[in-house]
Formats: C-alpha cells, structure tokens, sequence
C-alpha cells in the first residue's frame, strides 16, 4: 500500500460530450483468473461534477521480462451514490494493441457503492509470461482504470499510469532491433523468441518483435525508420506480411541505409514486387534428408537437419552475392542497392536458424553473417579453464600443466573449489598450506580464480556430485537462501585465503542449478563461467549479457580420453571458418598430465587462435565478497 494522501478528485474531461471513439478489442486468453474479452467499446465522457476519485498504480515503475505484474487502486465515492456502475482497465501494449480488462474481487461486477465508499487495495495481478500472453512485449505500457456506466459509456471517474516491461537480456544497447513475425502461435513464438533473446544477448541490440496481429493493426508506413536492423522472420508458410511492410523494405525512404534481414518463407512476395535485389526467389524444398551447407567465406561445411530449405539465384552478380550454398544452390544472400555501393543492406536466409538445432551446425554461419549486419569483429578468441581445482588435487599435476601453460603464454582459469568433502573426510583451503601455496604458484603462471562452488558436493563426494542439484530426484536443492549461503561460504573462504584479488567469477557445479540460484549467482558475480542454461544458448559460441551478468561458455566441452582430443580440434575449426571470430573454450583436469592439453594447444595456435583470459570477456570484474563479519 502506499502512504500517500487522498488526491483531489479529477476535473478533466474528454472534449466533446457528444463524441464517442470505437475502439476494437482483441479477444484473448484468461490468465491467472484475470478475465480479458473482446468488444466494441464505447467511451463517454467524464462527469463534470465528480462523483469520486480513483488512482491505480503498479507495485514498480519498471519490471524485467517474466515478473508479476501487480495493480494496486484507491476509489473513494462522494455524497453521491453511484448504482450499476462497472470498474474496467484498459491496457494498451507497446505494440499499440488495447486490452481490456474486467477486475476481480471486491471491484468486481456491478457495482453499487453507497455515498462515501472507500477502498484501497490489491486490485489484479496482471498475466507477466515470459514470451507469452499480455504482458509478452518489452517497452512502455499505458494502464486507464475507469468508473463507468456500461449502458451509457458515462465515466464516472479515471486514472491513468504507466509501467515499463524491461528485457532481462543484454546491457548497454547499441542498436535498435524491429524483428517482425507470423501470428503468435505457440512454436512460432518459440523460434521468434528464441532468435530475439540471441540478438539481445549476444548483438548489444534491443529488440521489439511485433507480430502479425501486431503487423496488420498497428503497424503504419514509415515505422521502421526508428529502427537499424528489420528482421522478417517467415516460420509460416501460409502468412505473408501486408503490402504495406513489403513496399517500406524494398523502397523505403533511407531503407539502403539501414540493414534487413529475411529469413524462411514469403521472400517471393518481396521479389514480385522489384528486381532491384540482384537475386530471385527460386524454389522452396522439403526434405528430411539431412544435408550441408558450405560456407564460401571459409570454404568449411556445417551440417543442416532442417527440412524446409528456400534457395535463391543470383540474377545480377554486381549487385547481389552468395554467402553459403547446398549443392551450388545459394541459400544465404546479401546484396547492395546499387552496384557502385560498398554498403550491402539486403540479406536472406533460407532456412530456419532456430530450428532443428545441432552443434556446430549451419546455424553458426546465421550467426556470423548476423556479426556482418550488426558490425561486429569478436576476434578468434580461445579460453583454457582447469577444472575441479579442491584441497585434494593433485599439487604436482597442477603445477605441470601450468609450468606448460606458462612457457606457450597461454593464459588460464582455475575452476577453485575451496572445501572438499568426501564422507567424513574434511578439507579446506585455509587450512592446506601446501595446496594454497601451490594455487598461488599456479596464478603466478597467469591464471585468474573461478568460484567453482563452495564444495562441489551436497550428498557425495567433492567434484563427483553435484551442489545445487539433486541427481537422484532431478530437482533443485534449496531456494535462494541455500545458494546465497554457499556462495557466502566460498567466498568467504578465498578472501581469508588472500585470493580475493585474484577472482573474476562463477561457475555452477555441473552447471545445474534453478534459476532462483542463478539469479542469486548473477548478484554476486559479474562473470559466469558457462554457458546460459535457457533458450539454448549453448549454441551461440559468443558472450551472452543478461542484465547483471556476463555467461561465457564452454563449447568445445572436456578431455576425459585421446578421441575428445580429435574431437576438439575438429570443433574449433568449425568455429575457426566463422568470418567474424567465435570464442573457442574449453575445461582441462590436470590429473590428465601434459601432453593431451599440449595438443589441443598446439592445434588451436594452428588454427589461428589467440588465448585470452575469460574476464577480458566481462570487463569490469564484479564479485560482490560479503563484509566481514555479515
């Protein structure tokens, strides 16, 4: 509740008594017993003389993606009784698509309020889905709560409120992302959503996706100016966009100056209307017959399992050129608007990047040529972490492979677990002198400290089970008091151990925790060390943001034998094809001696990588040590 006085009843009116605005209503699904309908409804204007006062508000001015939404309300009748009366919200999304919206509870219903009611109170819980339902789209929605009579369209009274829906992903945008789609179904919107969440976490973009309800109602010639990248996202087949987005992509004012991409179906209705592309919709095929794509850039193949593959040909090679061909059919194209241009502003690609994922796929090449229309050079970047360092590592083992490490400047992460537990059996990096002294030697080689949990155990033995996880239930362990407590109790340990200095992160124990311990993990830590567990993020080989934290992951996995060797190299020269870099990373246990890492390491320079520390990936480092004695 909030402690604010009374405020005077308001006197505003909507000019023009005699008027009344139609406005459609789009009909929707039930949410959390929140009852939205659809109707042609019919505004009055509001009494001179105010009958009562109303206020609504949100329990915060802004909330990020997936939060509850709660609407809160004061009304307050005068002398005179108001009968039959109805109190209705109206939302209007950022997509300037209206709800509206019947209350539950005591403002139910028909109302009949005696002279002087009052009420103050939880009003609703608004339907906060991530991805789904009202509050589904990120930006500024309006709230109008109104006392009204339904026959008449009379408001009594009104109040009007803001609140803002904030993605969770990315920090700092540095573009602005309009990425267009079919109607909301539910595996259209997984692919859209998962492309959106890849482009705000990875691209420094912003993303406002629209769908095509969103298209036909609200969206007007011009509207992508306020974009630099347009994304048409085609995953159905039988729902192409108005004419009106058509003919704003293909000859809008300064469109050659901005960056659009079309993906999946629906580019023959674009390549209709104008030849002006340097290429043509040629055919669309469906196979279940795995396949290649061959990346021209690097002359390097990625395997595709998706069926549906729409291929173009190349009508005018100064203006258009081919990026990834199969079988010598272009399947991804960009082209310019004018042959004299350096610029190219057009791309396509033929085939759904968020579908049918498979690791080290065609989907890197999507990504890559995303790093061209975003202007983005990652650099090929490679990360050693050694893993499960406890107080019962081998010492020797740890000191060779950093010695080696050392003398080919290939700097590193420890993964440091600082107590270890094995039934009775107790250590703690306080207390083992000799193993302190042996991760202080092996920092001196150039490694930096990675929080590996506080034991690496719940259950078991340290390094073998799992901390946050119960393997055996396939449940979470604890809620966020649990997490923070052991994040507390590590961290507590390495500032005592005088490595505080030295720590830039976290990394999950077998990276398997609910996201209320993630989210207890991104408060501590500005750098975790794998990769983000949601929306298949493992797939994107790049730093992901959220808003408090920075994922890097793991892609090229561990060593446990000579074949994951092989397997490694072979990886990073998938990632190594890639035109604007890719972050090639993997975890090494030193019991494993020398000469597997020393492979890899030697394959990796061949390849063209350069070694970095992982907190270059998260600058500044943020770990947030608990104030001694707390």
């Amino acid at each position: 509740m909030r402690g604010t006085a009374m405020p005077a009843a308001r006197s505003s009116f909507i000019p023009n008594a005699n008027a009344i605005v139609q406005r459609w209503r789009c009909l929707v699904k039930a949410f959390v017993g929140v009852t939205l309908s659809c109707t042609l409804l019919p505004f009055g204007t509001l009494s001179q003389v105010p009958l009562c006062a109303f206020e609504i508000w949100t329990d915060s001015p802004t909330y990020l993606a997936g939060q509850i939404v709660k609407v809160y309300a004061r009304l307050q009748v005068g002398e005179q009784p108001i009968e039959k009366a109805r109190l209705q919200v109206e939302v209007r999304t950022p997509n300037n698509t209206n709800f509206l919206i019947s209350t539950t509870g005591p403002l139910s219903g028909e109302l009949n309020l005696k002279s002087d009611f009052r009420w103050e109170g939880l009003l609703m819980i608004l339907p906060s889905l991530a991805g789904q339902g009202l509050l589904a789209l990120t930006g500024t929605y309006s709230m109008i709560g109104r006392l009204l009579d339904p026959p008449t369209g009379r408001v009594y009274c009104e109040e009007r409120r803001n609140f803002a829906i904030l993605s969770a992903w990315g920090r700092n945008p540095t573009s602005k992302t309009l990425l267009v789609a079919p109607a909301r179904t539910p595996s259209n919107e997984l692919f859209v959503n998962r492309l959106a969440v890849w482009l705000e976490a990875a691209y420094k973009t912003r993303v406002h996706t629209i769908y095509q309800e969103g298209l036909y109602l609200g969206y007007r010639q011009g509207d992508y100016k306020d974009y630099d990248v347009i994304i048409y996202y085609g995953v159905d087949f039988y729902q192409p966009p108005p004419r009106v987005f058509l003919e704003d992509v293909l000859s809008g004012e300064g469109i050659t100056r901005k960056r659009v991409l079309w993906i999946g179906y629906h580019l023959g209705a674009l390549t209709a209307l104008s030849s002006d592309l340097g290429f043509a919709f040629d055919e669309h095929i469906s196979s279940n017959t795995p396949t290649s794509l061959f990346y021209l850039h690097s002359q390097t193949s990625y395997p595709l399992l998706n069926s549906e593959r729409s291929f173009v040909k190349i009508t005018d090679s100064t203006l258009a050129r081919a990026h990834a061909v199969i079988e010598n059919r272009p399947i991804v194209v960009s082209s310019k608007h004018r042959a004299d241009s350096s610029e190219e502003y057009f791309y396509f690609v033929g085939f759904h990047p968020t579908a049918f994922l498979t690791p080290f796929g065609a989907h890197l090449v999507f990504l890559d040529v995303l790093n061209e229309i975003y202007k983005i050079n990652r650099g090929k970047i490679a990360l050693v972490r050694l893993e499960d360092i406890h107080p019962r590592s081998s010492i020797p083992a740890l000191i060779n492979v950093t010695n080696y490490l050392k003398s080919e400047r290939v700097p590193f992460a420890l993964a440091l677990v600082p107590f270890y537990v094995n039934g009775t059996q107790r250590a703690r990096l306080t207390e083992e002198s000799a193993f302190r002294t042996a991760v202080k030697q092996a920092l001196l080689n150039g490694g930096e400290v990675i929080v590996h949990g506080a034991t690496h155990q719940y259950d078991g033995t340290t390094g073998d089970d799992w901390e946050f996880w119960d393997e055996k239930t396939n449940q979470p362990i604890g809620g966020a008091e649990y997490a923070e407590a052991r994040v507390k109790m590590a961290l507590t340990e390495i500032q005592d151990a005088g490595l505080a200095p030295h720590t830039v992160g976290w990394e999950t124990p077998h990276y398997q925790a609910s996201e209320v311990h993630y989210a207890v993990f991104e408060r501590y830590f500005g750098l975790i060390y794998e990769h983000h567990p949601k929306f298949d993020l493992v797939h994107v080989p790049y730093p992901a943001e959220t808003v408090l934290s920075t994922y890097v992951g793991t892609p090229l996995g561990y060593v446990q034998n000579d074949q994951d060797v092989g397997r490694i190299v072979s990886q990073a020269q998938r990632l190594a094809g890639l035109k604007y870099g890719a972050v090639a990373a993997f975890f090494y246990h030193p019991f494993l001696g020398v000469e597997r890492l020393r492979a890899i390491i030697m394959a990796l320079k061949a390849q063209g990588w350069q070694f970095q520390l992982v907190s270059s990936l998260a600058q500044p480092v943020r770990v947030e040590f608990p104030t001694p004695g707390r």
